[in-house]
């Protein structure tokens, strides 16, 4: 039982590797472009800064996108740092959240 579990555990992730979008694609995707999760709206504009806002809450600072094509962002307020994997989900997107641990989807506008 448990091999079945680990081997079950790989396949998700080659498949999750499979649909992981590169530095182009998330440039082309979500860059200069106002994006939800469906709580509230992320921009990441060229220029490297970034805003998020919710009925909460507000954030910005700046943002980097590495060779791997993960998005991670400084908070201008707290520092605190956060990076963001974008996946092609079906006809969709999704992306995983460090430091919440989960996946969130992706709408862009």
């Amino acid at each position: 039982m448990l091999v079945a579990l680990a081997l079950t555990a790989c396949q998700t992730t080659a498949a999750d590797n499979a649909n992981r979008l590169t530095a182009d694609q998330v440039r082309s995707t979500f860059i200069d472009r106002e994006w939800s999760q469906g709580e509230g709206t992320f921009m990441f504009a060229k220029d490297g800064s970034y805003r998020y806002a919710d009925n909460r809450m507000s954030a910005n600072g700046t943002y980097q996108i590495g060779d791997d094509g993960v998005l991670c962002t400084s908070n201008a307020g707290s520092g605190l740092r956060t990076c963001y994997t974008f996946y092609r989900d079906g006809d969709g997107y999704r992306y995983w959240h460090d430091r919440s641990g989960r996946y969130w989807p992706a709408y862009p506008r």
